[in-house]
């Protein structure tokens, strides 16, 4: 069967099942089992897959069209240009934290070196991406789910996302900032934001990732909401994503803790998205 064929029918296959943005998500699947680029796709179109490939195609296709998010199918997913790995154990990197790196990294540009401690770090996301604009900061990435801790590790030495050489970036169990002592130049967090409510109308993906990365109690602040006072004991730069519906409260929580100058950044749909916060 042809490589086109193939293309052609699996688009097919994952419309039916409901699949958004179908013909991509099979080029970047069949990308991924042929180990070859997107774009590489097009120079192939009239090759002949062998057995062997149809067979292992098969399996990730049935497993996207069951609505599997396409990165724990390929274990990997694209942020901030670091291949990142993958799997139920963490929240998948989304663009819009992206955004919330793009702020960071100005931030750090103006300052001076010093520590950046990233809460609910997930995959390492925010932090690793920081670590590759500015390696001279040092970084800390604290979790509570030893899952998502293993899985930053992995992260942490993975050739698509491992730091620069000399760079210090340390991963930390710990129950949002309880315990931690002394100051940070930057503190970031993408904490879970969704209510339950949320989750449960949310695409199917996004209920594969693990509760824990998504909930934030019954208006989605739980967190946050912890988080915000005890940054300002240690920081005088906040960053948290949340979501468009929640920019203004989170703005307020911020002022109530001492953040004289607070500012609310959109997202890529130009939905607020990122408060930000300054002592001074």
């Amino acid at each position: 069967m042809k490589l086109l064929s193939v293309l052609e029918a699996t688009t097919g296959h994952f419309t039916k099942h409901g699949v958004p943005a179908a013909r991509l998500q099979a080029e970047l699947l069949l990308a991924h089992a042929l180990s070859l680029p997107r774009l590489g796709l097009y120079l192939q179109f009239e090759r002949e897959l062998n057995p062997t490939e149809l067979e292992s195609l098969r399996q990730l296709v049935r497993r996207r069209a069951a609505r599997e998010p396409l990165q724990h199918v390929t274990g990997s997913a694209g942020f901030c240009g670091l291949t990142l790995r993958c799997s139920p154990a963490a929240l998948i990197p989304r663009p819009e934290t992206e955004i919330l790196v793009e702020h960071a990294a100005k931030i750090l540009a103006e300052s001076s070196p010093g520590l950046v401690i990233d809460v609910g770090t997930g995959t390492g996301a925010i932090p690793l991406a920081l670590a590759r604009k500015h390696p001279t900061f040092q970084y800390l990435g604290l979790d509570i789910s030893p899952e998502a801790l293993a899985l930053a590790k992995e992260n942490l030495s993975a050739p698509g996302s491992a730091p620069t050489e000399g760079t210090k970036v340390e991963w930390k169990k710990n129950d949002l900032l309880e315990g931690i002592t002394g100051s940070a130049v930057l503190i970031t967090a993408n904490l879970p934001y969704l209510t339950p409510a949320e989750i449960e109308s949310a695409e199917p993906e996004v209920r594969h990732d693990p509760r824990l990365a998504l909930e934030g109690g019954a208006d989605g602040l739980d967190l946050i909401r912890r988080l915000i006072p005890q940054a300002a004991q240690r920081t005088q730069q906040l960053l948290l994503e949340c979501g468009p519906d929640q920019a203004q409260r989170v703005a307020s929580l911020c002022r109530e803790a001492g953040f004289t100058q607070v500012t609310v950044h959109p997202d890529l749909t130009q939905r607020p998205r990122i408060v930000e916060g300054r002592l001074s």
